[in-house]
């Protein structure tokens, strides 16, 4: 529990006397600028987290919202710059359906994959209220047959439909989106072995780190001139704030660019080609015109981006040099950097501004701000939004299951005595007299199993479950060992900036930051280890809410949901309770139940109704929608139920007032294990969007509504 007194004395303390606070370290500093987002032409965010590193100095924010602090007077007059902005999108249309069109911005060297980092991952949209959560919508698994199947092409902007969680425009004004609104993908750095961090724009954002800790520790000798150290704005666009800074601050001498045009070379008969760069943790890069003291540094290709809308400088008789950091995977959702080489080129800019006895780059300034806050709806829905945001934090890919059984056990009412037998089933068995009715739902989740430690430290990964590879190359992974969770990628293909090609071309690889097997086994890795992606449940709107592992972590919340609300001393007939293992990857836990039960009345399969409600998806089936209630799954790939037994649960649920539907979707549920021993069997499901994927869409009314339809089918 937070000590809010202890709190207040900190934030009081941090008023009066911010040197009294405990120093961050660079990595900190650098780490805590990766959470923020920087879009293009709405750099805001970046240039007071700048100002905000620079507290003591007098640095100030230009009419274009450079962050500008300059040091010394007299000549030689020097410049040292650093872009603030990130590649991202802003919202370009809102559809009377609720979802958001967006075009890019700042998007000039980022590769052909770039806007496919997007598809199926969580996003952030800067709108009125604050950054809010929303979904970049990809074609569900299950719903990809036959003709369905998408074209082997990079996805494009204009493939891109962004779910923000309403069902109208109306819904989205509400939310306070507007056209113009920055988008970025939601920020999760990731602090890999070896000091190592991975982020988008990682590269360009250490870089800005590096100068504002040089500025800080900069302290001109008598007669060395002037220095201005700039972090400036709209330059991904139009270069504007680079000129204005030129305008208002030159002439200069010398010039020092830190920018993103490292690991490309001019074309003369296209766009620019990227090149390799040597390997992060060997040191800052350069090119250009520098300062004598960085003659040691490696050069590198590099692109000198052409004045844009704005024009150019006049750099007649200036001399001109760029500086960077060599960066792992350029121009993907998971650049890495080494912290080392963030220290180096803060000594480095020292050292070249003539500065012979800087402060130790371990003690870089006031304590850190928090990362941007993200707004969620926070009221309505809230037991099953409790109790569905717990099982969602809990890992548990097909065959892992223990974390989230554990979870489980735990929002069992009292009352309940459960079994976990050999395979890792939950059991309630409650009722007596008759032939029981069973209602299962799976603990387990799609991910990726270890296959084998490379001699290097990287892991070669295979699938548990039917997903797609291409939603997860270049992303946040957290590997899953015998020492717990460890923050790793999922490296891109090698050809990430010119592929031509939507799925990745074999297996996806994990990277922990090591070099060697050794290494990886020693931080608790080895083949079997599960894989997964950093997650966490985000509210949409007003009754929406979005999360990885849904499926089936809803069904599993509604039968806890259902369990207390039955009394056991009330029921006609045994009923079971039951969260199998092993769903995603064949059934297996299903198939143990289905020994043990095999004189039942019904089956019940809780899981998911891969819904076709996006305007990416066929109508063809599938069609049935979010908060229109739950799902009597009449067919799917397995299964078409008896019209008796559909129109025996839509008699049900119309005596209760139950909202249903009744679908066709894609897949197989647990039912499957039972058919052979003649019970009843008809799915009971929820609608979700985007399934077996980071960005799985729900809506609260419909689980709430399922819970209703397993209370009255195990009561009456």
């Amino acid at each position: 529990m937070i000590d809010l007194r202890a709190f207040a004395g900190l934030a009081l303390l941090s008023l009066l006397h911010p040197s009294l606070l405990p120093a961050a370290t660079l990595g900190e500093e650098t780490e805590a600028f990766l959470n923020v987002i920087a879009v293009a032409g709405r750099e805001a965010p970046a240039a007071d987290f700048i100002q905000g590193r620079l507290a003591g100095r007098p640095a100030q924010r230009d009419a274009l919202g450079d962050v500008v602090l300059t040091v010394g007077s007299g000549e030689p007059r020097r410049l040292v710059a650093c872009e603030l902005g990130e590649p991202g999108f802003v919202v370009s249309g809102i559809r009377e359906d609720g979802y958001l069109r967006v075009v890019p911005a700042g998007a000039g060297l980022t590769g052909a994959l770039w806007t496919q980092g997007f598809q199926g991952q969580t996003v952030m949209i800067g709108g009125a209220r604050g950054w809010l959560p929303g979904a970049v919508a990809l074609p569900s698994v299950h719903l990809q047959q036959g003709s369905a199947a998408p074209p082997d092409r990079p996805f494009q902007v204009e493939d891109l439909y962004l779910d923000a969680g309403a069902e109208n425009a109306g819904e989205v004004a509400a939310l306070g989106i507007r056209l113009m609104d920055p988008v970025a993908l939601i920020r999760r750095p990731m602090r890999l072995a070896g000091g190592f961090l991975a982020a988008p724009a990682a590269a360009r954002k250490g870089a800005c780190v590096a100068l504002a800790d040089a500025a800080r520790r900069y302290r001109p000798r008598p007669g060395s001139g002037t220095v201005v150290f700039a972090w400036t704005a709209h330059d991904l666009l139009n270069r504007a704030g680079l000129i204005h800074v030129f305008r208002r601050q030159g002439p200069f001498r010398e010039v020092v660019l830190l920018d993103a045009g490292f690991g490309w070379e001019g074309n003369q008969s296209g766009p620019p080609k990227p090149q390799a760069l040597p390997a992060t943790g060997t040191g800052p890069i350069r090119s250009g015109e520098l300062p004598a003291t960085l003659a040691g540094l490696t050069a590198a290709p590099h692109y000198a981006a052409g004045g844009g809308m704005a024009g150019s400088p006049d750099l007649k008789g200036v001399r001109l040099g760029f500086l960077g950091l060599p960066v792992r995977y350029p121009g993907t959702p998971v650049e890495t950097i080494a912290v080392r080489d963030v220290e180096a080129l803060s000594a480095g800019l020292l050292s070249a501004l003539g500065e012979a006895a800087a402060a130790s780059a371990s003690a870089s300034g006031p304590a850190l701000p928090a990362a941007p806050a993200i707004v969620e709806t926070t009221e309505g829905h809230e037991e099953a939004a409790a109790v569905l945001r717990e099982l969602i934090a809990r890992y548990g890919v097909s065959g892992a299951e223990a974390p989230v059984r554990e979870e489980i056990l735990r929002h069992l009412p009292a009352w309940a005595k459960p079994e976990v037998d050999a395979k890792g089933n939950v059991i309630v068995t409650i009722g007596s007299g008759g032939k029981p009715v069973l209602f299962v739902a799976h603990q387990d989740e799609v991910g990726w199993r270890v296959e084998e430690v490379l001699p290097d430290g990287r892991l070669r990964l295979q699938k548990r479950g039917g997903l797609l590879a291409s939603v997860w190359e270049a992303q946040a992974a957290l590997v899953h060992g015998d020492r717990g969770p460890v923050p790793a990628v999922f490296e891109p293909r090698e050809d990430w900036r010119t592929a031509e090609r939507f799925a990745p071309p074999g297996a996806l690889i994990a990277w922990l930051g090591v070099a060697s097997a050794r290494e990886a086994e020693a931080l608790g890795m080895h083949a079997g280890s599960t894989v997964t992606m950093p997650k966490r449940m985000f509210r949409l709107g007003r009754h929406r809410v979005l999360a990885r592992s849904f499926d089936d972590r809803a069904g599993s919340t509604a039968l806890l949901l259902a369990l207390r609300r039955i009394d056991p001393a009330k029921l006609k007939r045994p009923v079971i309770f039951a969260w199998s293992v092993e769903e995603e990857s064949g059934l297996d836990g299903a198939k143990v139940l289905a020994e043990r039960f095999k004189d039942l009345a019904e089956v019940h399969a809780v899981d998911t109704f891969v819904s076709a409600d996006s305007p990416i998806e066929s109508r063809r089936f599938a069609d049935e929608r979010l908060g229109a209630g739950p799902v009597l799954r009449a067919m799917d790939n397995g299964y078409l139920a008896p019209r008796e037994l559909i129109d025996r649960f839509l008699g049900l649920a119309a005596h209760h007032q139950i909202p249903v539907q009744v679908g066709f979707t894609g897949g197989a549920t647990d039912g499957m294990a039972f058919l052979a021993d003649g019970p009843a069997m008809l799915p009971f499901s929820w609608p979700g969007r985007y399934s077996h994927s980071p960005v799985e869409v729900a809506d609260l009314r419909d689980l709430e509504s399922l819970v209703d339809l397993i209370v009255a089918a195990a009561t009456d």
